[in-house]
């Protein structure tokens, strides 16, 4: 027992000890300053300088004013002198919080006060319209004897009277009541930002340290952010199929951190702590009766879509809700707004919800595109494009021609940069100083531009599209340090329109779609000399030929892939006979044929595809 009681004294004697030599630190306000930021494809790390005289003995320094989004568990403090770190904290600032939580106690009593005056004309008013029933239902008097004229007068004037003060005061009322309910509606609106303020409360770091003697010190802080990020963008622009590639790759930074970020080094980081330029492609056609009474029909054309979501402005929005409408494929945009959907029916449609914005139904067509969703009330924003001669244009989903001619001859400008390879991911330092408000715009940088060897090749499938896509196959894709991203396309000086660089879905070549050429003609048409449809028996045959006719309007020879296909049975009862499309490829399989061509300046070329069909003459096969 009396151990016990002298290990409690002892105890208390050392807690006293400790809390009498932490109250006696001095302590010191420490300014900060950034000096570099590192940007990670979500997130970023902020490092913060401070020269700081530290006497001899026990110090408390407070680092105040940092982004109140800050990591608490990412905090690094760092010093260039022989000091001791005792402990280092984190924590809201407490007298903003304090200050926040008396302005928020005041809103509550008056707008409690404003409740009870509403409260008290509400029933005013109730007394007042009772007064009135009274005053009309009581007009008799005099009862059966009557009344003389001059006492008739005397309280006609009185009813009259007291009637018309009553209605003034219940006008009285009635305008103090809609005051009162709308200062309510401010109040209510005023005390909702109240944890929009808390949120916004900056962090303070403390750190108790121990020195010999009185120096200055240099520290250095540490700590990451979680509302940031970066992601590329390309302009792909191709002169002519005899010339490369030239790319700019652009890196667009945003930040809403709760700091602003003055005339900082950049460092960014791949690492994380409308029309669609996407030719179609042919799917398996499978034949099978058709059935009038069936109210649906299988669609078998599944695909992916892909594509960005973004605010009116331009700017990514991430969570964004991408549901088929009838169906349960979903998905959500990612920090930087994109998503991909796979298995979509084609011919279904897409719906894109968020929060604080209207709800949009686009078809669910594949490949890539971009959606602008309009917000439920005002909200303006900015794109800042920093490396280019001009801003950002405000709308991506309707460019127009003139848009594009004004992009095609701006000045493309790239900014200094250090590219670091490190073991998982690619590092780019930036020379140049940025200053980064915490407002969410993006600021656009061109980090780098060069020329890309490509083989250029076409495609068409004249049977869903009769148009003739440009494609640029690049086999050493790797050596380029490229990162999946959103490119804008232009070509012979066009604007041509989007696509997105997908290199998880790349192989060994990497094939970039780069939207329609209108200077090669493709069409198909039905050959009716060659066409017919004959009974026999209880069988029924039709016969189909196609004949596709490519011409090569432009100066430069060019080759080009033909898709068509044949029909494919799924029963017995259906035969697919006479198959014949001359130098093609066929894959029994799918049905699909394929023609390699190539096409001299101003040649012509025609291509045929035939098949008959047999199948019971009562029953009916779709061949279109």
């Amino acid at each position: 027992m009396l151990l016990l009681m002298r290990n409690a004294i002892l105890f208390a004697a050392l807690l006293l000890f400790n809390t009498g030599a932490k109250s006696q630190a001095k302590k010191i306000a420490a300014e900060t300053s950034i000096q570099n930021v590192t940007i990670f494809s979500s997130g970023a790390r902020v490092e913060r300088l401070s020269a700081v005289s530290i006497p001899a003995g026990r110090s408390e320094i407070s680092f105040t004013g940092l982004s109140n989004q800050l990591d608490q568990q990412s905090v690094q403090l760092k010093a260039d002198a022989d000091i001791t770190l005792l402990s280092v904290q984190t924590s809201k600032d407490f007298l903003t919080s304090r200050k926040i939580d008396e302005e928020e106690k005041s809103f509550i009593d008056r707008n409690n006060t404003l409740h009870d005056k509403l409260d008290l004309d509400n029933k005013l008013l109730e007394v007042y319209k009772n007064e009135e029933v009274m005053l009309i239902k009581n007009e008799a008097i005099g009862g059966t004897a009557g009344v003389k004229t001059v006492e008739l007068k005397e309280a006609l004037d009185l009813h009259r009277q007291r009637l018309t003060e009553v209605y003034q005061k219940q006008l009285e009322i009635q305008k103090r009541i809609i005051s009162e309910k709308n200062d309510l509606e401010i109040f209510k609106a005023q005390l909702q930002q109240f944890s929009k303020k808390r949120d916004s409360i900056n962090y303070i770091v403390t750190a108790l340290i121990d020195s010999k003697a009185t120096k200055n010190v240099n520290f250095h802080l540490l700590y990451n952010i979680k509302d940031a990020g970066w992601y590329p963008t390309y302009d792909v622009r191709v002169k002519d199929v005899n010339n490369p590639l030239e790319v700019l790759m652009n890196a667009n930074v945003f930040q809403r951190s709760g700091e602003t970020w003055k005339n900082i080094s950049l460092i960014l980081s791949t690492g994380n702590p409308n029309e669609n330029a996407t030719p179609s492609q042919l799917q398996p056609w499978m034949l099978g009766f058709y059935d009038p009474s069936s109210s649906f029909r299988i669609d078998r054309n599944y695909s992916t879509a892909s594509g960005r979501i973004t605010d009116e402005n331009g700017e990514p929005l991430a969570g964004v809700s991408i549901m088929m409408k009838k169906g349960k494929a979903g998905t959500m945009t990612d920090a930087n707004g994109f998503f991909k959907l796979q298995n979509i029916s084609g011919n279904g449609t897409l719906v894109i919800s968020a929060v604080g914005f209207d709800r949009m139904e686009v078809p669910a067509s594949p490949g890539y595109f971009t959606v602008k969703l309009q917000p439920s009330r005002l909200a303006l924003q900015e794109v800042v494009v920093v490396g280019y001669g001009t801003t950002a244009s405000n709308d991506i989903t309707n460019e127009t021609s003139d848009r594009a001619l004004k992009e095609e001859k701006r000045s493309i400008k790239t900014v200094a940069v250090a590219t670091q390879y490190q073991p998982t991911t690619t590092v780019y330092k930036i020379d140049d100083k940025y200053t980064l408000e915490t407002d969410g715009k993006t600021t656009t940088i061109g980090i780098k531009q060069f020329d890309v060897n490509a083989q250029y090749d076409y495609f068409t499938a004249p049977k869903i599209d009769p148009s003739a896509f440009l494609t640029a196959k690049i086999l050493n894709w790797q050596d380029y340090d490229l990162q999946s991203g959103e490119a804008s396309l232009y070509f012979e000086g066009t604007y041509l329109g989007k696509t997105y660089i997908d290199l998880d879905a790349a192989g060994d070549t990497l094939s970039l779609s780069l939207g329609k050429d209108n200077g090669i003609k493709v069409s198909r048409k039905l050959v009716k000399e060659f066409s017919s449809r004959r009974f026999m028996g209880s069988n029924k045959t039709e016969t189909k030929q196609y004949e596709i006719t490519l011409r090569n309007t432009k100066k430069d020879a060019i080759n080009i892939t033909v898709h068509d296909q044949f029909p494919v049975s799924t029963t017995k009862e259906i035969n697919v006979d006479d198959q014949k499309a001359p130098e093609s490829q066929i894959d029994k399989e799918t049905g699909i044929a394929t023609w390699t061509l190539t096409l001299k300046p101003g040649e012509e070329k025609k291509l045929n595809i035939s098949f008959s069909v047999k199948y019971p003459k009562d029953k009916t096969v779709v061949l279109e």
